[in-house]
């Protein structure tokens, strides 16, 4: 990512007062976990935030954070953020009437760019592993509870760091979210019982 994408990113959401973040349909742990991971960190900086899932968080209930996400968006939103969803129709019918995104983060090569600011990485093994990345970046903390989420999205994608694309970024970036004081071994055997992968 340029660093004039980052900067925009950045101004866009210091300036953001009430945020939106939507995932895609049936979500799996990524998009639980990104969507949860970023709402975390946002609100925690003081800004109003909708953590949108159409679905449901489906089994991932134990993360903490999970309680304040709800199926259906409210007015009075002045920023827009999809987080692991190639295809902006995957958001859900809920966000037909909500238009072009203001931020799109993603780690799906078939993203089809629809934000007005793109944050597309294909070589990173989540959509969580960005956010892992960037949110000290653009000044957010990654707190315990935000780093569970965020390592969530990245033990179920590799498939417990079991994919051919896990890379040693993506274990140098998961043993960070761990020295937060999240338990690996807890949180892989919860998602192997919830049947996330």
């Amino acid at each position: 990512m340029t660093q004039e994408l980052s900067g925009a990113i950045k101004e866009r959401l210091d300036k953001a007062n009430n945020i939106v973040i939507a995932s895609h349909v049936r979500p799996d742990g990524d998009a639980i976990g990104s969507l949860l991971g970023l709402g975390l960190a946002l609100k925690n900086a003081g800004k109003t935030v909708q953590m949108v899932l159409v679905d449901g968080v489906a089994s991932f209930k134990y993360l903490e954070g999970s309680e304040f996400v709800v199926r259906e968006p409210k007015e009075g939103y002045d920023t827009f953020i999809t987080v692991d969803c190639a295809d902006f129709r995957r958001v859900g019918k809920a966000f037909e009437s909500f238009g072009q995104p203001d931020i799109n983060i993603d780690h799906h090569k078939t993203n089809e760019n629809f934000g007005k600011l793109n944050l597309i990485e294909a070589d990173e093994v989540a959509t969580a592993a960005i956010l892992a990345n960037y949110l000290p970046k653009w000044g957010y903390e990654i707190t315990k509870p935000v780093a569970a989420a965020l390592l969530t999205g990245i033990v179920t994608d590799t498939l417990g760091f079991r994919t051919s694309n896990t890379n040693p970024s993506a274990l140098r970036v998961s043993a960070k979210l761990m020295e937060t004081g999240v338990d690996l071994a807890d949180l892989y055997m919860r998602s192997l019982v919830h049947k996330s992968f």
